[in-house]
């Protein structure tokens, strides 16, 4: 279905004049990588805590905030040698950054290696921040990685639906280059549909946010459309890949969704072939999972906090992504040395938090109303712990005892000392990076 002759024409000639332009080294990056991934654990770990104390080294004498942290604190760098020592140092916010972002820049790193960028800001102000090329590199090579365990090779065709337009004329060349098919999500509808599926069947694999790819499904399914794209496999990422998110992407292309999870340009998790939990990215990345400033349990959910351990333009040390994960306690069957993490279950912000000191994740949400056909959206917002308010937009089949029904499960979860509102609403718009969330809260799990 897929040519094969571009792909090696590409992996020869053209992805190593790219590189030699751009001044990438993924492909070397690659194919270290896909070496590392079969060393024991115990290896990988030793390669973890090698490339910790050189970035450590590397902070304390060329990065103001952290050298006057070490002084603060009455560190040096040979205090640091093992992760379990990165408990000494402060969780590090994206407040601490935005205050003084010059301060996190390595004085020593050529500007030339240097590139500025921004996370999406999908639960508030975007945080620019930097990476050099070195880090820039290894992430993607982590990303290929993961797609091989889907089946692709640098060359082979992909689409790509995302939220942003292709504007430039480098990144369109790059996409003609790179095999890659771009689809701006803004442009599918239920009447360019049969357009962007002749689209979709040009990729091996088709990569997008997680709720992109749900609603596409979606619309596919409602569509009644038979001439569905086979692809090899669906790379999702960006936004939380809930159950019944993976159940209808599998449905609909019949194939499997390897999700993807990072941030900040940093790669965390990956799943693979065995769709066991999500590969943490230990070559280049220490993650932690900290409940009350203490490292969770395995199975128990943590804020994951990340040291990114490649880039050296602005080193990312004990970094609170604000998000939550489980981190996992089992060997996955491929037998890769890797770790696992069991789920991502979200932001920190898509948790409510009870009075009474319990959880309820988003999944919770996404399960209540999945089956209920007359509520076509749903958001909850949380403002203070004894407050919940439930919009919903409901179609025609919507009744009273479909409300009912919603308050009393609710009511379940939440218990009796929350006022507890339900609102029908007209919309409920996206965040400004085009994402969904099915769950604010303004009151912190952690």
């Amino acid at each position: 279905m897929w040519m094969s002759g571009y792909s090696t024409l590409f992996r020869s000639l053209i992805f190593p004049i790219m590189e030699r332009y751009q001044r990438t080294e993924i492909r070397k990056h690659l194919a270290w990588l896909k070496k590392t991934q079969w060393l024991s654990h115990s290896e990988i770990e030793a390669l973890q805590n090698k490339k910790l104390r050189a970035l450590v080294r590397h902070a304390y004498r060329n990065v103001p905030y952290y050298h006057r942290l070490f002084k603060t604190l009455g560190l040096t760098p040979d205090d640091i040698r093992r992760k379990e020592d990165l408990s000494k140092l402060p969780v590090l916010k994206k407040e601490d950054i935005r205050k003084n972002p010059d301060q996190f820049l390595a004085r020593n790193v050529p500007g030339s290696r240097v590139m500025e960028t921004q996370s999406s800001g999908s639960t508030g102000e975007p945080l620019k921040y930097y990476m050099d090329k070195t880090s820039y590199s290894i992430g993607w090579a982590h990303t290929f990685r993961c797609w091989s365990w889907a089946g692709y090779s640098l060359g082979d065709p992909y689409v790509k639906i995302s939220m942003s337009a292709r504007t430039t004329l480098r990144k369109k060349i790059q996409d003609i280059l790179m095999n890659c098919h771009y689809i701006h999500f803004s442009d599918v509808s239920v009447e360019t549909l049969p357009g962007i599926l002749e689209v979709m069947k040009k990729g091996k694999i088709i990569r997008g946010f997680a709720s992109s790819m749900y609603l596409i499904s979606r619309m596919i399914e409602e569509s009644g459309v038979e001439d569905i794209p086979k692809p090899a496999a669906v790379m999702t990422t960006g936004d939380t890949l809930f159950p019944h998110y993976r159940e209808a992407i599998e449905s609909v292309f019949d194939c499997k969704v390897f999700d993807g999870y990072g941030g900040e340009s940093t790669p965390i998790a990956f799943e693979c072939e065995e769709h066991f939990g999500y590969h943490l990215c230990e070559e280049s990345v220490v993650v932690e999972f900290l409940r009350d400033g203490e490292e969770a349990s395995p199975g128990e959910l943590g804020g994951i906090v990340f040291t990114n351990l490649d880039n050296f333009a602005m080193p990312f040390i004990r970094y609170k992504i604000n998000d939550v994960g489980v981190k996992g306690e089992e060997e996955c069957p491929c037998g890769r040395g890797l770790s696992l993490m069991s789920s991502v279950e979200g932001r920190n912000t898509d948790i409510v938090v009870t009075p009474d000191g319990r959880y309820i994740v988003a999944q919770f949400f996404a399960n209540l109303f999945k089956y209920i056909e007359s509520v076509q959206q749903f958001q909850v917002i949380q403002d203070r712990i004894d407050r919940l308010e439930v919009r919903i937009v409901a179609n025609e089949k919507f009744s009273e005892s479909d409300e009912r029904y919603i308050y009393s499960k609710l009511r379940e979860q939440v218990g009796e000392n929350v006022d507890l509102v339900i609102r029908l609403v007209k919309t409920i718009p996206p965040a400004k990076s085009g994402k969904r969330r099915f769950v604010i809260s303004n009151v912190s799990p952690f």
